[in-house]
This record gives structure tokens, C-alpha cells and sequence, in this order.
């Protein structure tokens, strides 16, 4: 049995109501680079956001939720 949630009826008092405006929720356009990095985030399982949100995800979770730099550490040189 599927019952239509609350907030869906809300949406408008005909079923074409609710339907234009459901729509309407999604009609906006993502700019590529900001659905890139969505896709990125999403794909590796890091956070997205600004560095103070992601520091703080990563003290909330205990794991890392930055990434790293590729390749190998470089070595320190003597001089």
C-alpha cells in the first residue's frame, strides 16, 4: 500500500498542483563544476563543504573526510 506523505498534499489542492509545483522544486540548474564536486564527494565518501565544516565532521566521525594528496610522501632532503 502507498499512502501520499503530508507534505506532498500540501503542495497544491489538485493532483496538477502538486504535480507543477513538486517539479518546480527541482527545476533549478547546478552549475557542472558544483555537480563535479558533488559526484566527487559523493563517489570517495569526503565531505563538502568549507575546511571548518569538514574539520568538524572529521572530529564528529573520527575518520578522515578530507583527501589526501596523491603519490608517494616526498623525502626531506639534507642540505
Amino acid at each position: 500500500m502507498w499512502t501520499p506523505h503530508a507534505v506532498y498534499h500540501a503542495l497544491g489542492e489538485t493532483v496538477a498542483a502538486r504535480t507543477l509545483s513538486y517539479r518546480k522544486l527541482f527545476a533549478g540548474h547546478l552549475d557542472d563544476h558544483i555537480l563535479t564536486q558533488i559526484r566527487d564527494a559523493s563517489n570517495k565518501g569526503l565531505a563538502l563543504g568549507n575546511d571548518r565544516f569538514k574539520e568538524e565532521i572529521e572530529s564528529l566521525s573520527g575518520r578522515r573526510v578530507i583527501a589526501l594528496k596523491r603519490g608517494p610522501k616526498p623525502k626531506n632532503e639534507k642540505l
